[in-house]
């Protein structure tokens, strides 16, 4: 009886003893498991990346503006798609002023999320800086170009048309009037500024109208359409352009005519351009042979139709975009454009205006007749040989009616063509050659002095 009460005692005592053994153990997992959950919740990438941006939004509001930048860069290495700790980090980047960095992290933020509302930021910093560059005059077609980039985003950005349109007079009258070299020919030798001067080169020009007309195209607007015809002619009483970039500037204007129209100062400026290729077709032959030494090729020129015909345009001062004076420089390498109240004309560079040229004619339209017959004249000044101006020479060929000798004394009056070879040095002497009959059957020198001494006798 004893015995059997014993063992029921000590069965309820070890029951007991493993009950409670199982209720530690589980008690033990369920407080693992509460652990585990805590610190898998703490290193979940939603909640340190939320713990990284709130670190952020602390140092920033304590105006450490370099904790929150590297506590926002943590945040985009748990996740660089978060629109907050792009927006936020270049909110800190404002702070500090560093507007150019402000605008890498939002534009690798728009990038990586396509979120609209960084593009937008990015866009009002682009245009708040453009504002204030043209608030303080230094706006210049960089400028242009940088209000142009919103618009190639957004077309429909009303601000930053009106923006382009205000700035384009103050543009070229206050970065580009100081020379006329300063908009498309800065590394022409003639070329000088103060340090810090605005240039543009033709490139870049020609890309920011072609950006235009595609922004255009995209969105067709009046007001756009009307601002591009403005830029296509440049707001200045004078510039130089190379002339292979005013062909090219022909062509464009062509292309911008066809597809937004032109005004009539723009259509004067491509009068210009395409008056300029029809001159220098008609001089292309004789540069040809002028570059080969072939001189007495001059001759043929001097009387030929289509030289007698552009000489009888200025001789009788019939209309030409050319600008109409006595002594008429052809060249190769550029030309000036100058604008007297929305009506353009221009002139090719003379020699003194740019030294490194590979040869000048001078086309005469000076009245000068021998009895009734005008005379036809024309000069060349070839490249320099040695790169240095001096010394100079200078070929003029006259075809004339003048007397020559023929046989041993007999003098008649015959059209003949006169040579005259002048070559000055840097000392301010100069040598001159006359050759009366040049290329004839009585070609003579002439002796300058006796003639000089006979004059002033």
């Amino acid at each position: 009886m004893n015995r059997n009460k014993y063992r029921k005692t000590t069965t309820k005592k070890r029951s007991k003893r493993a009950a409670k053994r199982r209720l530690i153990t589980v008690s033990a997992v369920l407080m693992l498991a509460i652990v585990l959950a805590v610190i898998t919740f703490f290193n979940l990438p939603s909640t340190k990346l939320n713990r990284a941006i709130a670190a952020g939004d602390k140092y920033t509001r304590e105006e450490d503006y370099q904790a929150a930048i590297e506590s926002y860069q943590k945040a985009l290495e748990i996740d660089g798609t978060s629109v907050t700790a792009y927006s936020n980090m270049a909110g800190a980047y404002l702070s500090i002023s560093d507007k150019d960095k402000a605008k890498e992290i939002l534009r690798e933020g728009w990038q990586n999320t396509q979120d609209e509302s960084l593009l937008n930021t990015y866009h009002t910093i682009i245009l708040d800086e453009a504002a204030a560059v043209i608030d303080k005059g230094e706006a210049d077609l960089n400028t242009a170009g940088d209000i142009l980039s919103v618009l190639k985003e957004d077309t429909d950005n009303t601000p930053a048309i009106r923006m382009l349109d205000g700035a384009c007079e103050d543009i070229f009258e206050n970065s580009y009037s100081y020379s006329p070299d300063a908009l498309f020919r800065s590394d022409a030798s003639s070329y000088s500024s103060e340090n810090g001067s605005s240039v543009f080169s033709y490139d870049q020009y020609e890309a920011l109208l072609k950006d235009m007309l595609s922004v255009y195209e995209a969105a067709p607007d009046n007001e756009l359409k009307n601002i591009i015809i403005r830029y296509a002619n440049p707001e200045l009483d004078s510039f130089t352009i190379k002339y292979d970039d005013a062909v090219r500037y022909s062509d464009l204007i062509g292309s911008i005519t066809t597809k937004v129209g032109a005004d009539d100062s723009l259509s004067s400026l491509n009068e210009c351009f395409t008056n300029a290729k029809e001159v220098q077709a008609t001089f292309a032959d004789i540069f040809s042979q002028l570059d080969v030494g072939n001189v007495d090729e001059l001759r043929s020129f001097v009387v030929s139709d289509e030289y007698l015909a552009l000489r009888d345009i200025f001789l009788h001062n019939e209309y030409t975009p050319q600008e109409n004076t006595t002594y008429v420089p052809i060249s190769r390498e550029a030309m000036v454009l100058n604008n007297k109240d929305g009506k353009w004309s221009y002139r090719f560079l003379d020699f003194d205006e740019n030294p490194e040229t590979k040869g000048v004619i001078t086309l005469w339209a000076n009245f000068f007749e021998d009895n009734g017959v005008q005379r036809c004249a024309i000069s060349y000044e070839p490249e320099s040989v040695t790169g240095n101006y001096y010394p100079h020479t200078k070929y003029t060929v006259t075809y004339l009616k003048s007397y020559i000798t023929e046989g041993n004394s007999t003098r008649v009056p015959r059209m003949n063509y006169r040579l005259d070879t002048t070559i000055l040095t840097e000392d301010g002497s100069m040598d001159e050659t006359v050759v009366g009959d040049w290329g004839g059957p009585n070609q003579w020198i002439m002796d300058l002095d006796a003639i000089e001494a006979r004059i002033k006798a």
